[in-house]
């Protein structure tokens, strides 16, 4: 029989570590067991409006708060692993207690990032918001990012979520999306596709959520959290009149998209994307499966199409 979310596998601090593994998680299952989870950072620097940090003090000093936190939830050796650009959180593993074989049931026995998706129990009813939103900050403390260069064409600054683009976890995206906008009411700007039609490769896809309401999530990290803050201090003097409706999930197609061979490409897209063209972000979402539309109030709006050319990681 099936578990309930509320039979004792499920709470806040399991929520947290699973929007990590979710993130950048590696399971190593049978004999020596570990979970080993990846915080990377491409630049020694980040900058806010005020502040400025040294990402890998900043990091390192963030990771021994979460090792805090997960210490008695894990019950195990948690060791913080220094390499180049990045900082790995490893647990080893005695015997397979029950936390982590909760976790493997939970994950549906995925054991890599390139193939996790956003577990289904966070999408019950019944699961507090509280949980939700402590998956999305893991997630966030691990594969988001907030920086100068998020900045949108109207000078609003941007948290981005990021997935690493594998053939087998193109919904996390949308799953992430459809967390945030219909179970926090955090609304999602759009999503910058890594892919072909979208002018980015096979780069990861970014998950854009303006900073101000960001805030409803937060990071546990004092360094991100304090240029959340800034930057959305920064635009509620700026910007006070700002729309943050969100993705209503159909938008007006503004330009047409040249064609490209990698469409065709079945090693690097998710089988429902090959051999399909695309003009728009949102048409790669309800490919894979987006529900939302515009409200009935909504529907007789045009919906302008956000500039995706603009939103290329610096």
């Amino acid at each position: 029989m099936a578990l309930s979310p509320m039979d004792d596998y499920l709470d806040g601090d399991v929520a947290y570590l699973l929007g990590l593994i979710v993130g950048r998680g590696t399971i190593v299952d049978g004999a020596g067991r570990k979970l080993i989870i990846e915080f990377p950072y491409s630049s020694l620097q980040v900058q806010g409006i005020s502040s400025t940090f040294d990402q890998e003090t900043s990091i390192r000093l963030g990771l021994d708060g979460i090792r805090e936190r997960l210490l008695d939830l894990i019950d195990t050796d948690i060791k913080i692993v220094r390499r180049d650009h990045g900082v790995d959180f490893v647990a080893s593993f005695q015997r397979p207690s029950m936390i982590w074989r909760n976790i493997l049931y939970i994950l549906g026995g995925a054991t890599s990032y390139p193939f996790f998706t956003v577990p289904k129990v966070l999408f019950l009813p019944e699961v507090p918001a509280d949980w939700k939103r402590e998956f999305v900050r893991g997630y966030a403390d691990v594969a988001g990012n907030v920086r100068k260069s998020n900045v949108y064409v109207d000078g609003r600054h941007r948290v981005r979520l990021d997935v690493l683009n594998y053939p087998s976890n193109w919904k996390v995206p949308v799953q992430l999306c459809l967390l945030l906008q219909e179970q926090l009411e955090v609304p999602t700007q759009l999503i910058t596709w890594g892919h072909p039609n979208m002018n980015r490769n096979f780069r990861e896809h970014q998950l854009n959520v303006f900073a101000e309401p960001f805030l409803k999530i937060g990071f546990s990290f004092e360094h991100k959290q304090k240029l959340l803050e800034e930057f959305a201090e920064n635009d509620r003097k700026s910007h006070k009149n700002a729309n943050y409706d969100g993705c209503p999930g159909v938008r007006k197609v503004m330009k047409t998209k040249p064609a490209d061979d990698e469409e065709k490409n079945a090693d690097k897209l998710d089988p429902r994307l090959v051999g399909q063209h695309f003009d728009a972000y949102w048409q790669i979402c309800k490919v894979l499966e987006c529900p939302r539309y515009p409200r009935e109030d909504q529907q007789m709006l045009e919906f302008e199409e956000d500039d995706e050319t603009e939103t290329e990681t610096v």
